[in-house]
């Protein structure tokens, strides 16, 4: 066998394992020490160039692969947990630094059918949990002047771009987190824009009426709850190494179309249709259905029916 197969075969089974068992326990690492240990994948790698034995080529390289995994794992564990753990980043003078909690918010017109809104930031913990008599409600916490909101109305569409503004912040023992708490207007029907880096997110739209759901993410965890408001909603998310639950109404029919063949996969209630296509026994006769696309790289991914 040749040397190059034994190395990817055994990082993607080192990965594959290390993610499944992940999903029936917790497994703890040591990120300082994984990363400290990454060099050795390098050092490795060239002993295995320079063995000529067969079996000390392929022993070299087994052993890269599974380091490697080790430490791709644990930057995906560091990355979608590293929100429940406080550690600081600062970039320039601190004193420049003031952390502060603000609002944000835009007034509801009722001649609104719709309404977008494009939401971007880099690391953070981000949910959306309640309804709003506003258009759009946000409460920040860290940074001052961090995020940007901008709106544009055209006939009965509203549009919203709340963005982080600069890379700059800090988390830490005596700062503040980056926390945005969101809050929507159950009145028009919403297309949510996402587009986020590692970060924590929790969203709750079961009181919102959703038609097109877009959600890019890094290495990042995304809890989901999706309502029975609406005919047709589409959710479509886009992610590195990540752990993405999602709970949809069971009086809803629902299609899942994945291609995440590295991903650990739990569906609970839905039928294999195809490879990567999967659907609850009510999709064809339900009245309002709902489209889930995911397109994962190493992830854990849960949708369940409430």
């Amino acid at each position: 066998m040749k040397t190059s197969h034994i190395f990817w075969g055994l990082l993607f089974i080192s990965l594959g394992s290390l993610v499944l068992i992940n999903n029936f326990t917790t497994i703890f690492m040591d990120w300082g020490t994984i990363w400290k240990l990454w060099p050795l994948v390098i050092v490795l790698l060239g002993l295995s160039i320079l063995i000529k034995h067969k079996y000390g080529k392929s022993i070299m390289a087994g052993l890269a692969a599974i380091i490697l995994a080790l430490a791709i794992f644990a930057s995906f564990k560091s990355a979608t947990n590293f929100i429940s753990n406080d550690f600081e980043v600062v970039f320039g003078d601190e004193s420049d630094y003031e952390f502060v909690t603000t609002e944000y918010s835009e007034k509801y017109d009722s001649t609104l059918n719709y309404a977008v809104l494009n939401f971007g930031a880099g690391a953070g913990s981000f949910n959306i949990s309640d309804t709003t008599s506003q258009l759009f409600f946000a409460n920040t916490e860290g940074r001052k002047n961090s995020f940007e909101l901008r709106r544009y109305d055209a006939d009965s569409s509203s549009f919203i771009d709340f963005d982080m503004e600069g890379a700059s912040f800090r988390i830490g023992d005596k700062g503040y987190k980056n926390r945005v708490e969101m809050s929507l207007n159950p009145n028009p029907v919403w297309d949510l824009n996402i587009d986020v880096g590692a970060s924590s997110m929790d969203f709750d739209l079961t009181q919102v009426k959703t038609r097109d759901i877009d959600v890019d993410m890094g290495a990042a965890s995304l809890n989901i709850k999706l309502g029975n408001l609406s005919q047709h909603t589409n959710l479509i998310i886009e992610a590195g190494a990540s752990d993405i639950d999602i709970l949809v109404p069971a009086e809803s029919g629902c299609r899942i179309t994945t291609d995440g063949a590295l991903s650990s996969k739990r569906f609970k209630e839905f039928d294999k249709i195809s490879s990567g296509l999967y659907e609850t026994e009510n999709f064809k006769d339900s009245a309002n259905k709902i489209f889930i696309e995911i397109d994962s790289g190493v992830s854990s991914i849960s949708v369940e029916r409430y």
